[in-house]
């Protein structure tokens, strides 16, 4: 019998995006808030700045409300985020399962006088089992906002070893909850690799393999990592390619620089199927970072079955790859990019490429590459910014504010005409 891993469910967007935080010092220790009693007349705070259902979208740690406003989960904020989110689930149940969870809530705090990081796992927990208790319409309106919500609290309560937190487990084992903690059992990891196999996808090596070769240092990051390098891998016997973009951060205390984000995308040639990986943690949920003699294997990251964040938000068109015409990120001149069929996401998740906004050919910007469907992330990380520092050119990039020129027109038309606000 296989032994499933325990994963915090209180984990990181997309591989440019999927998965932690840009602002994320994962090489400073974060101290956990002290367990001593608050007293009310010195609560700077009793309402949370923000609900957990005001999380629209995201994409590497940073989060954004239906109209595009950034927002920050502060650690403080976390406990007060919960309990307002319970107390709203609490009254789309039936009075049973209202009676089951605050008997569960109360048999937790008298066990013992648990911390504010058991108090995050476990109400992450019981959050997840009260979504899946209501009504479908409001599962649908709740767990995308909540799946970004907890995949964020990880970094601000670190979870190094579940075996720690025995009690908790124990609790919800004999309580049927357990399922709500495991996430990702080692065989899915192992089935991701397998499918994407079976479908003609290249496996990449492990990062750190002398495989990977370096192309550069990318000109343009519109996540603003402190450095971002371009790394791809080609399979000899199957067709594709594969990209890895290692983005180095400065820690603010020491002053070393080390790998804060790492996805990695494979695309097949032959059929148009893409796979993601990212340096999420299988088994914490934490991101994994390091130097250069960090090490990486597929079977340990959380990938296209297990991402908090749909990379699809971004990586849509007739290819899976970002491509910055003229630069290190452009990999097209040795690599095959351009698959035989439009790429589909290799996912359990549901995840899709949609159909086009514009294809090839229809003009303008069309004229040159396919336009995606235009989603929240497509039009906030990628159309903005392109027109603004590379398209059609990082010499004389179109605009599209106040631009009259034919490009910025056709770009202005779009993002105000079609993009979600």
């Amino acid at each position: 019998m296989k032994i499933y891993s325990l994963m915090v469910v209180i984990s990181s967007l997309l591989f440019l995006g999927c998965g932690g935080d840009s602002n994320d010092d994962t090489n400073t220790t974060v101290e956990t808030p002290s367990d001593a009693a608050e007293d009310p007349q010195t609560t700077p705070q009793l309402e949370p700045i923000f609900k957990i259902d005001d999380i629209s979208g995201g994409y590497y740690g940073l989060l954004y409300d239906a109209g595009g406003k950034a927002l920050t989960i502060d650690k403080d904020q976390v406990l007060l985020m919960q309990d307002v989110l319970i107390d709203e689930l609490n009254k789309n149940l039936t009075g049973e399962q209202q009676t089951q969870f605050k008997e569960l809530k109360s048999i937790f705090t008298d066990v013992k006088q648990p911390s504010d990081v058991e108090k995050v796992l476990f109400q992450n927990v019981l959050l997840d089992a009260m979504i899946s208790n209501v009504k479908p319409q409001l599962q649908e309106k709740y767990f995308p906002s909540f799946r970004l919500f907890r995949h964020h609290t990880h970094r601000l309560f670190p979870i190094p070893r579940l075996t720690d937190y025995q009690w908790i487990l124990d609790l919800l084992k004999q309580r049927s909850l357990l399922s709500h903690l495991v996430l990702i059992p080692p065989q899915e990891t192992d089935d991701y690799i397998e499918t994407c196999r079976e479908n003609d996808v290249p496996i990449p090596p492990a990062w750190g393999s002398d495989l990977w070769i370096h192309q550069g240092t990318a000109t343009t990051d519109f996540l603003d990592s402190d450095r971002t390098e371009v790394y791809a891998y080609k399979n000899p016997t199957v067709p594709g390619a594969c990209m890895a973009l290692p983005r180095w951060k400065v820690n603010d205390t020491t002053g070393d620089e080390y790998i804060q984000f790492l996805g990695i995308i494979c695309q097949s040639k032959t059929t148009g199927k893409a796979c993601f990986w990212d340096n999420i943690s299988n088994e914490t949920g934490a991101r994994i970072t390091g130097g250069d003699d960090l090490v990486l294997n597929l079977t340990d990251i959380q990938n296209g079955n297990t991402l908090a964040e749909d990379c699809t938000g971004c990586h849509r068109g007739k290819n899976v790859f970002l491509i910055h015409p003229g630069t290190a990120i452009d990999i097209s001149a040795d690599h095959d990019i351009d698959p035989n069929v439009r790429y589909q996401p290799v996912s359990s998740q549901g995840w899709v490429n949609p159909p086009a906004y514009a294809e090839r050919g229809d003009g303008a910007c069309a004229g040159c590459h396919e336009i995606g469907e235009l989603s929240f992330n497509y039009c906030t990380v990628l159309l903005k910014n392109a027109a603004n520092k590379t398209m059609p050119s990082s010499a004389d990039p179109a605009n599209w504010v106040g631009d009259g020129t034919f490009y910025g027109t056709h770009i202005q038309a779009m993002i105000e005409e079609r993009c979600p606000e």
